[in-house]
């Protein structure tokens, strides 16, 4: 079985530039992906609740793989599943928080926004497509009405 847990907004995660290059010699994109003690924690939870409950329903057993339970040594140096990479310039109220506003305008600049998943403030589900279109949608809305 697999699932899709929403992961906490980690500082330590973060995309930035390779000293790689790609075949047009632009720099190569590096990502540093971090499981936080509270996301493995989650994880944990949610199957030992599954479990718990297929038990309790009769529907089924869960069988936990014995590395969610061990050392955080045993845990591989990163999940299989979707990567939607989200949160790079998160979005905030408050500058120290966050990259852009809620209209996702970069803080402290007039004319620069940022129309993309990486505003989003934590992945929540799976497949960010709809959320980013809606975000797309207001962003165009607002600059209409401020720039016309």
């Amino acid at each position: 079985m697999a699932t899709r847990q929403e992961q906490a907004p980690n500082p330590n995660s973060r995309v930035t530039l390779s000293t790689e290059r790609d075949a047009l010699g632009m720099p190569r994109a590096r990502l540093d992906w971090r499981l936080t003690e509270l996301d493995k924690r989650s994880i944990r939870t949610f199957y030992q609740l599954l479990g718990q409950e297929f038990g309790r329903s009769g529907i089924g057993r869960v069988q936990i793989l014995d590395w969610l339970f061990g050392d955080d040594r045993t845990w591989p140096p990163f999940l299989s599943g979707g990567w939607h990479h989200m949160g790079t310039t998160r979005m905030h109220a408050d500058p120290k928080q966050g990259v852009v506003d809620a209209n996702c305008r970069v803080h402290g600049l007039g004319n620069l926004y940022v129309a993309g998943a990486a505003v989003y403030p934590t992945a929540g589900s799976a497949n960010p497509t709809l959320t980013l279109v809606a975000l797309s949608l207001r962003l165009s809305d607002h600059l209409k009405t401020t720039l016309v």
